[in-house]
């Protein structure tokens, strides 16, 4: 939530926490304190405070380099770029494996835990605050379950079963630090999060807040529809009703989206438009500063700071500017760095549809244009036998010998869609590309140039316009499109494809290019599986921090890696420098960060040690 108490908030906070640490690769470090006393919490200002705390920790994980890297590396949607090196989420196992000692793995766990402490606080003891009405009580309590589930669903997706039991007992607020530390199961997790969902959904405002970043009746919705999908599609924890309880609760804020204040805008551009994060589709943002005083977001930070950056304009970037003639960094393409390269399969599989469906060229950057006329390597120039044979520039002028063949605004970098291969193989002799192109068969060789998720981009006013700024938009977890498809799925396991045909097709007819597409983008009973839905997510969510989740929650990680990586390396081995991704089926889970298990007691384990997850 927008508030200059950010840094009170946090300091606030950091009075309570058990397990903290001032960076990704710190150990775990008990720091207690003695200034905070439970009373805090019997206020209308330490509830308030405590949950802008609480908020405010989402910003470690969602746009972060932590928390993009457990859930948009090592799926098939998005592998490595050229900046960095077979990185371990995204391999799996061999060259760079993944194991307990990696630092991002606290992302989640070390940011959760404050947070989830902090909201046990508000709940044990906000109830008895004199100066709120019951009915304000209970919705402020409501918001602080809503955040300790979303915390707990991330935490035992990624991890398993995890620790309700901070020191005072499950779901009890601790103030004294303990190195005991119990593991509970999975379903214990699962079974605390959907009574935490039950009474958000029961005591939240049916109403949009007018705050943005609260969550409300409707968030709840949803995040409950999910998280009993992703437990019923789990043979080994699914109960007799998830999968309907799913569906029914998805339908419920479908069906009564004009009541919560909820609706799918009519082009998916608007989604993710700058200035337009908190629209009316969404129905969770976590939100951002921007002011210095608060929030420092210069790029290059260490430490702490950065750790809670919004650096998702920078990571799906390419090197755009890399050796490319008429072609600087600057603010409007962005600061690459070269993280996230989207899959052959994601280009043109799950997008091979790019007349119909508008989501293609909506959700990527393939254009680049001259900025700069003075670049090394420089404009090429026209001779003179151009002149003779009649050449002309991008706008139809004559060529002049001497003179460069672009100019500012005009293409200097064009990655050529799949559809349109052949209107450039096949270009008039009089109209030669005078820039620099890429066909589909070279952009999947390249890790350098690739088109680059454009859902992010940030070109916020900075000071001399400075393309090392990280973005201040707020990053969008949940929207309306989502509940239509997990409605979509929760039919589709429940035998009725007719359903979940349906419930796609309204997403499918926002996406048609124009109307007179909509019914080459409308799909049939037979058309369903759990593959086409997961394909259908891809078109609609790329990059948006769920593709690990749903490849987990399908039971699809490792037959679709594989998959989308056959078709990377065209059957043949990888590039040299590049490995090819090894999950096995432990990689199901990520490992426990190795500083819980070296410093964390559990009494309930043989060897007294916090557990581990199988094969790591």
């Amino acid at each position: 939530m927008k508030t200059k108490n950010t840094k009170l908030l946090v300091l606030f906070l950091s009075t309570f926490m058990i397990l903290l640490t001032n960076s990704c690769n710190d150990v775990l470090e008990e720091k207690p304190r003695s200034v905070l006393v439970p009373d805090f919490f019997k206020t209308a200002a330490g509830i308030n405070a405590g949950l802008t705390a609480a908020y405010a920790y989402f910003r470690y994980y969602y746009g972060t380099e932590g928390g993009m890297n457990l859930t948009v590396y090592g799926t098939d949607e998005f592998t490595h770029g050229q900046q960095t090196s077979n990185p371990p989420f995204n391999i799996y196992e061999g060259v760079n494996s993944i194991n307990p000692g990696l630092g991002d793995l606290l992302t989640p766990w070390n940011r959760a835990y404050p947070a989830i402490n902090t909201c046990n606080g508000i709940v044990d003891i906000g109830s008895q605050a004199t100066d709120l009405s019951p009915e304000q009580k209970a919705r402020l309590i409501a918001e602080a379950k809503f955040i300790r589930a979303q915390w707990y669903f991330i935490l035992v997706q990624t991890f398993g079963g995890v620790t309700l039991d901070l020191g005072s007992g499950p779901l009890r607020f601790n103030t004294n630090p303990t190195n005991v530390s119990v593991r509970a199961s999975a379903a214990e997790v699962y079974d605390a999060i959907i009574s935490d969902l039950e009474d958000a959904v029961a005591n939240l405002p049916a109403s949009r807040p007018t705050t943005p970043g609260r969550v409300w009746k409707a968030t709840a919705l949803h995040l409950l529809s999910k998280v009993h999908l992703t437990r019923g599609s789990k043979s080994e924890l699914a109960q007799p009703n998830d999968l309907q309880k799913a569906y029914n609760y998805a339908k419920d804020l479908i069906d009564n989206r004009t009541a919560y204040g909820v609706q799918l805008l009519p082009d998916f551009a608007q989604v993710h438009a700058q200035g337009n994060e908190n629209n009316a589709e969404v129905l969770w943002a976590v939100q951002w500063i921007d002011d210095p005083q608060f929030n420092n977001n210069n790029g290059f930070l260490g430490g702490d700071e950065a750790l809670r950056q919004n650096r998702s304009n920078f990571f799906f970037r390419c090197f755009y500017h890399n050796n490319m003639p008429g072609v600087i960094r600057d603010v409007a393409n962005g600061r690459p760095f070269v993280r996230y390269k989207p899959t052959p399969w994601l280009l043109d599989v799950a997008f091979a549809d790019k007349v119909n469906d508008s989501r293609y060229f909506k959700s990527f950057q393939i254009v680049w244009r001259c900025n700069s006329t003075t670049t090394t390597p420089a404009i090429p120039t026209w001779t003179a036998a151009d002149v003779t044979a009649g050449y002309q520039d991008q706008r139809g002028n004559p060529a002049v010998a001497g003179q460069p063949k672009f100019t500012l605004g005009d293409t200097a970098l064009f990655m050529v869609p799949s559809n349109l291969v052949t209107k450039y193989t096949n270009r008039p002799p009089t109209r030669p590309v005078t820039y620099r192109i890429l066909f589909p068969s070279e952009i999947n060789s390249q890790n350098m140039y690739y088109p680059s998720l454009s859902k992010y981009n940030a070109t916020q006013p900075r000071a001399n316009n400075d393309p090392n700024i990280s973005s201040v938009r707020p990053f969008i977890v949940y929207r309306l499109a989502e509940t239509y498809l997990i409605a979509a799925e929760a039919a589709h396991l429940l035998g009725n494809n007719t359903e979940a045909a349906n419930l796609i097709n309204v997403v499918r007819t926002r996406a048609a290019t124009s109307p007179a597409h909509v019914p080459a983008m409308q799909i049939t009973a037979s058309d369903v599986t759990i593959d086409f839905i997961l394909d259908e997510r891809a078109r609609e969510l790329c990059g948006e921090q769920m593709r690990w989740f749903d490849l987990v929650r399908t039971g699809k990680l490792i037959q679709r890696i594989k998959n989308s990586y056959t078709l990377s390396f065209n059957g043949g081995a990888p590039t040299a420098g590049q490995a090819a991704p090894n999950p096995q089926p432990k990689h199901y889970l990520r490992p426990i960060p190795q500083s819980q298990i070296d410093l964390a007691v559990d009494p309930t384990a043989p060897d007294r040690k916090y557990p581990q997850n199988p094969g790591y």
